[in-house]
């Protein structure tokens, strides 16, 4: 049976360009793929009525720790996160896994090479990284806004980037990096389509956009779907 009604739940998701990306992954130009953009948790529905019509559901941020305890996770790797993004129903049972993690696991390794690992956020997303570096026995270092805001400001709109050092950026859509990179550093944005780090690092090579990572995610979205399927 081939997955026909999905969904992304989510805050302020109009940009999102996960319609496109599984109606390509399916193979299928009409397949029905909604934003269910809620501003407020308080509205949001139990997730029986949210998977009533749904195959499949994602969700993103702010949303990603909300139906924790309404979902079965198999995996004590995705259970350690406390955060899921992928749902599927199946009888009476729900079931949840987190696509950050498992597309994280085979990126982060691709973007380190010899560089060393600064993450900037503490959200969930900053979280996904932490873990994901850990299990590959990774070292890395975290700066937030909300921990040590100056040192945060200082890092963000100062020569403040050491060399060889990949920045992983996992604050949300409102924050904008101004600072200067090291020699041989790299920053990578968790967010795709971000304009203002778009434009900010038009003239260098180094600078790479969260598009793959939103690919990869759809593809082991879909992977963990056709199994429960099975």
């Amino acid at each position: 049976m081939e997955m026909k009604k999905l969904a992304l739940l989510g805050k302020d998701i109009s940009h999102s360009l996960s319609p496109d990306l599984y109606r390509e992954i399916y193979k299928d130009k009409n397949l029905n793929y909604q934003l269910i953009d809620i501003a407020n948790s308080a509205d949001l529905p139990s997730l029986a009525m949210l998977m009533k019509d749904l195959d499949g559901l994602n969700i993103t941020s702010p949303y990603k720790e909300f139906y924790l305890n309404q979902v079965e996770i198999s995996s004590n790797e995705i259970q350690s996160i406390n955060a899921i993004n992928c749902i599927m129903k199946q009888s009476d049972r729900f079931f949840a896994t987190n696509t950050d993690y498992l597309a994280l696991k085979h990126l982060v390794p691709l973007m380190k090479k010899d560089l060393k690992i600064v993450i900037l956020g503490d959200g969930v997303m900053s979280r996904v990284v932490q873990i994901v570096c850990k299990f590959l026995e990774i070292e890395f270092e975290q700066r937030s806004r909300r921990q040590d805001p100056e040192l945060f400001t200082q890092f963000s709109n100062g020569k403040f980037v050491d060399e060889n050092t990949l920045l992983i950026n996992c604050c949300s859509r409102s924050y904008c990096f101004e600072g200067e990179l090291g020699t041989n550093s790299h920053f990578w944005d968790l967010n795709y389509r971000h304009s203002h780090h778009q434009e900010y690092f038009k003239k260098t090579s180094s600078y790479t956009d969260g598009f793959s990572l939103l690919k990869l995610q759809a593809e082991k979205a879909a992977a963990f779907w056709s199994q429960l399927k099975n």
